[in-house]
């Protein structure tokens, strides 16, 4: 047996994982000018503890796109980020990087603003966003409060995501996908994951999984209906990894286009 419930009627929060531009942060005294910084050791300590979520070259993955924030916001600023995280965010603090360590971190991450051309977008945004409209993008996604709701908010995708993430999304989309907050044992919630729900009279219900415990799942269909079931009352609940509402433009758009398009994503950076 299974229910139904509307978008008026089911809301889920998607507050984790979003990078808060309004977070308050405290910045720590500044390392002295004079003090010397390790790059080497600002390169390993960002791999082990960064790239996981910014990808290996800063330019975006479940976090956002690193490139140029020292600059923008103060190395102060950034190591205090580093080390106490951003409340109400995905972002966590690490209590065991030191101050001179996350001054390295910084310090790397300056290095990578002049030297990384994979973040950068080379198409034209113009073009870009007639092949958004012209693609049925907006059936699924939200720009400024216009657009479906089965995808993710684009509003500011440009401000979060680097253009080498965003281009491999447009090409498989159901590869890597976003992860945030700390669900239950510690595991990560994978945001956009479909699952396959077969009742026990043989109806199938395909969808994104919105909720679940151990005993309850809440799907989101295609068409944006939210469909709920209770497990042992399944004939088969399967995840079906790999795939996803959002079709692939690996074939569909020359490379030309996919950079347009790109172009177009990374000028979305603010509420419209």
């Amino acid at each position: 047996m299974a229910w139904i419930l509307t978008s008026n009627a089911f809301h889920v929060s998607q507050a984790i994982g979003q990078e808060s531009q309004t977070a308050q942060v405290s910045s720590p005294s500044a390392a002295s000018p004079a003090a010397p910084v390790d790059l080497e050791q600002g390169k390993r300590l960002f791999a082990q503890n960064c790239s996981a979520c910014h990808g290996a070259d800063a330019g975006g993955g479940d976090g956002p796109d690193l490139h140029g924030v020292p600059a923008r916001l103060g190395d102060p600023t950034v190591q205090g980020i580093i080390r106490r995280g951003i409340a109400g965010t995905a972002m966590p603090g690490s209590s065991t990087v030191s101050e001179k360590e996350s001054a390295n971190i910084v310090a790397y991450l300056r290095t990578m603003d002049s030297t990384i051309a994979s973040g950068v977008a080379t198409g034209d945004p113009k073009k870009g966003e007639a092949l958004y409209n012209s693609s049925g993008c907006s059936a699924c996604h939200m720009i400024a409060g216009q657009g479906g709701s089965i995808g993710p908010d684009l509003t500011r995708v440009g401000a979060v995501r680097g253009a080498t993430n965003l281009k491999a999304r447009l090409q498989d989309p159901g590869a890597n996908l976003p992860q945030v907050g700390e669900g239950a044992f510690g595991s990560k919630w994978t945001q956009y994951l479909m699952y396959r729900a077969v009742e026990k009279d043989g109806r199938v219900v395909e969808g994104v999984r919105v909720g679940e415990d151990s005993f309850t799942i809440v799907l989101k269909d295609a068409g944006g209906k939210f469909h709920g079931f209770r497990k042992p009352e399944l004939r088969s609940l399967e995840k079906e990894p790999g795939k996803s509402f959002m079709p692939s433009f690996k074939d569909t758009l020359s490379a030309a286009q996919l950079d347009d398009l790109v172009a177009y994503l990374m000028s979305l950076k603010s509420a419209q």
